[in-house]
């Protein structure tokens, strides 16, 4: 198998004995001595101590560079080693950019002999990488790869890697965090943990036996209670044992996505932030791991993107047999439509998708308002489209709005959009006018068609975009402050497919009567020639810019 990534991550001990551990070993077998030379010449050349990061070329291996982490051993959380942990962490991702190298990938780093658990260090893995996905202005690192194997196929060469085993798949859909995880759903800490039954809640094996056993004899006797009473193919008890606060009981059936859809529902219906799914009926029901694994992802994809989702924000999914994890990546490599073809040993993977190359590293924060240089670029493009019907108005300020989720977010929306409509132009920038009071708000959580109706919604209850400036700049729009301050976004929207709007719509129209679920993407005032768009997804437009602007 070959090993597809720019960067690989290998650990050694502070003593610096090179080749001694199971993965050094492994590599060193296939990158050859050369390996070990460059290695002795780093070290030194720099001061190498625990935490430190020498960085190699990979020699024989099908990689551009090795990152050699000097790796301590685990202190049982009495020291510092989990803070050293997570700054090698850091450093990899962060040479991985400044080498101008599109993808890394890590080992379960420090679970073989250096002693850290593997539950911890996944965890650890997985918060890094996403913190620095939203905080870290990157240029060129697109690609996260964590590999899961006692053995790892390495170009060509088997050898042993790490006794643990250490598989986590994450992706962001939408407001929705999807993990897919290897483990036992009874040691799940979610808000709601999701069982399948028979409508007797007498089965003797799988799943429902392993969660009836450890939430205990209270949940046994609430299930009796309730046996052949279920509602949409579900009950709903205590979580007794476990430390769950809700299981959802679901009757077994064939239609999957069916049940899964359900279960969403009912707990952003319920207001919970968090549900566990086992693989729904690969078991004694005996459905092929591949279509299950589709079948859940489309139901979770449609959820988050169709629903207006505000309280369901995390949704994982148990694999117990191991061997399944692999259809599962499969389905969800299949949605991020990367064009990679990264297989085999291989089970967990999160891409983080590119922020704008001109944006400011994040510091950390979750949202950042850059104020530009009334010379630059940027500033003279937004100039330009607002003075185009804007003349009279003396522009303050224009401020770039850097949201890294949001972005995230409405760039998943918009590769939807564009498979969807055979990739034709989806996208527009329209301006929104609004008062100060609601700037934060929109900095932050981006538009909210919740308010459509504040202002007149002839066309539509949804959020309003105009062609023109001059349209937004009206005063029942861009409100005055006391000092006579307006604001406006010039936002990117993604229009896609419109029809004509109409008062009181929620959604836009289907394309064809026959057919409810193909929708138009947004309305407009006048088809021939628009001068307002109406949209009725929260994530289908970012307020990129915003311009303070007076008479």
């Amino acid at each position: 198998i070959l090993l597809q990534t720019d960067v690989i991550v290998n650990s050694v001990g502070v003593d610096l004995n090179f080749g001694t551990g199971p993965l050094c070993k492994a590599l060193l077998a296939k990158a050859g001595p050369a390996l070990e030379v460059e290695f002795d010449k780093e070290k030194e050349r720099e001061f190498a101590d625990e935490g430190s990061v020498l960085c190699t070329s990979g020699c024989a291996l099908a990689c551009k560079s090795v990152l050699h982490a000097i790796v301590p051993s685990w202190d049982g959380l009495k020291g510092q080693t989990l803070k050293i942990l997570e700054d090698i962490i850091n450093s990899c991702l962060k040479k991985t950019e400044e080498l101008g190298l599109n993808s890394i990938a890590f080992p379960a780093i420090g679970t073989g002999g250096f002693g850290f658990p593997k539950t911890l260090v996944s965890k650890l893995m997985f918060d890094v990488v996403f913190k620095f996905s939203s905080s870290y202005a990157r240029k060129t690192l697109q690609e996260v790869h964590f590999f899961l194997s006692i053995f790892l196929s390495l170009a060509g060469f088997t050898g042993p890697v790490s006794a643990e085993v250490f598989g986590v798949h994450e992706m962001q859909i939408g407001s929705v965090r999807l993990q897919v995880i290897s483990g036992d759903i009874t040691e799940e800490d979610t808000e709601v943990i999701v069982n399948i039954t028979n409508s007797t809640f007498d089965a003797t094996t799988g799943v429902f036996k392993a969660i009836m056993d450890a939430a205990g004899s209270q949940v046994e006797k609430e299930c009796a209670q309730y046996a052949g009473l279920s509602e949409n193919g579900m009950v709903i008890t205590q979580g007794g044992k476990l430390l769950c606060r809700k299981i959802m009981h679901l009757i077994n059936g064939n239609n999957v996505k069916s049940q899964v859809s359900v279960v969403l529902e009912e707990c952003e219906r319920r207001k919970y932030k968090s549900v566990a799914f086992p693989a729904i009926g690969t078991g004694q029901a005996g459905q092929s791991p591949a279509k299950v694994a589709d079948d859940m992802l489309d139901a979770i994809v449609e959820f988050a993107s169709k629903t207006s989702v505000q309280h369901l924000r995390k949704i994982k999914i148990i694999i117990f047999q191991t061997n399944m994890l692999r259809d599962f990546y499969e389905s969800m490599k299949k949605r991020e439509r990367s064009g990679s073809s990264t297989k085999g040993s291989w089970v967990s993977m999160f891409k983080c998708k590119q922020l704008p190359a001109q944006w400011e590293d994040m510091q950390e924060e979750r949202v950042k308002l850059v104020n530009l240089k009334p010379s630059c670029r940027e500033y003279l493009e937004v100039q330009n489209k607002f003075k185009k019907t804007c003349p009279s108005f003396v522009i303050e300020k224009i401020e770039r709005i850097q949201n890294p989720f949001l972005w995230q977010t409405y760039q998943i929306k918009k590769i939807a959009l564009c498979t969807k409509n055979k990739y034709q132009n989806n996208e527009k920038l329209l301006f929104h006018g609004t008062a100060a009071s609601s700037l934060s708000t929109i900095n932050y959580n981006g538009f909210n068609r919740g308010f459509a109706g504040k202002n007149a919604a002839v066309i539509g209850n949804g959020t309003y975009f105009a062609v023109d400036a001059s349209y937004s700049a009206q005063n029942i729009y861009s409100r005055p402050d006391m000092n006579g301050r307006r604001c406006m976004y010039l936002a990117r929207v993604l229009t896609g497919q419109y029809c004509a709007g109409s008062k009181g719509l929620i959604t836009p129209p289907p394309k064809d009567p026959a057919d409810p679920t193909d929708l138009y993407d947004s309305v407009v005032d006048d088809v021939n020639s628009p001068k307002m768009f109406v949209i009725f997804n929260d994530i289908q437009a970012y307020p990129e810019y915003l311009i303070t602007f007076r008479k």
